[in-house]
């Protein structure tokens, strides 16, 4: 149970993170967020694997580490662009679908396959996304064709939906990295060739210079605090602290469990993004989508104690 954990702490982890680049991205241009943000995980690696030395480097490292790296440039930019329209209770909880997804992608690329319970599991986590689109803010009373509306006309919706999938083969090829390194390294490594994408795309497109986004979901107190724009040092260091966190917990837990178990306990974040949607942005219809989340926290518990 130590990997339940592990993907648990991961899971709030990325909920805090998730919330942060939603406010930020108000202030903050979003590739130079997200450059600078991969960057300062990466720096926090830095001692621990100073310390630990460099791991024997497998020989399918290079091709998993192209390959995830690839998927994430598109998914961070897809997953930003989603947070910076759509409520975050709402867009967030969509990334649930990727261990429905990952059953197939696991099984295709690592040959892992969930046990009967892991797979009832996996599908009331995916369940539960579905019944948070019931009340969407579409104006229209609860019934099934609600969440299908929102899934087709709502473009942070379907920009998660595509994110969950480049997810669903991302995390694949995260596991590779660190069965061929270190979940330090492997997460250090990934993180660093992150950075270093962003802030050359950053640069490329004078982002610099540009202005960011209003999110018209946020309230007018995070649009016009200051605050967010005097420390950029301190923004970029606390979220990657957030993301160093959650890369060392579900990295490690890849190590103790197979894949689609392990994210579908992270998607938990998915519980904890909508209570911070909730209490700290004062997002709507929190209420109606608790009852998803309650369906996601069953899948989770069949999965830590029979998958």
């Amino acid at each position: 149970m130590v990997w339940f954990v592990l993907a648990l702490i991961g899971a709030l982890s990325q909920a805090i993170y998730s919330l942060s680049v939603k406010v930020l991205l108000c202030k903050t241009p979003p590739f130079l967020l997200a450059g600078y943000s991969f960057l300062a995980a990466t720096l926090i690696f830095v001692p621990f694997i100073l310390f630990a030395g460099i791991p024997p480097l497998g020989p399918g490292l290079f091709p998993a580490l192209a390959v995830t790296v690839i998927i994430n440039i598109v998914a961070t930019i897809l997953f930003y662009r989603a947070l910076s329209t759509t409520d975050l209770s709402l867009c967030v909880p969509i990334l649930a679908f990727t261990p429905v997804f990952l059953i197939l992608t696991s099984f295709v690329i690592l040959g892992e396959i969930p046990s009967t319970a892991g797979a009832a599991g996996i599908c009331l986590v995916a369940a539960g996304a579905f019944l948070l689109t019931f009340q969407s803010g579409h104006g229209r009373s609860v019934s099934l064709r609600v969440p299908f509306h929102s899934f087709l006309y709502n473009p942070g919706v379907r920009s998660m939906i595509v994110v969950a999938f480049l997810y669903s083969l991302s995390v694949n090829y995260d596991k590779e990295v660190v069965m061929n390194s270190s979940p330090l390294f492997g997460c250090a490594i990934t993180l660093f060739l992150l950075a270093i994408v962003f802030l050359l795309i950053a640069r490329l497109t004078r982002t610099k210079a540009a202005s960011a986004a209003i999110d018209p979901t946020l309230p007018d107190a995070f649009k016009s605090d200051p605050q967010f724009t005097r420390s950029p040092f301190f923004i970029y260091g606390a979220v990657g602290v957030m993301l160093a966190v959650e890369g060392i917990s579900i990295n490690t837990a890849y190590t103790m469990a197979i894949v689609p178990y392990v994210i579908t306990i992270k998607r938990l974040s998915l519980f904890f993004s909508v209570l911070l949607g909730g209490f700290v942005l004062h997002e709507q219809q929190i209420r109606e989508r608790m009852f998803g989340v309650v369906v996601m926290i069953l899948g989770a518990v069949i999965i830590g104690l029979w998958g």
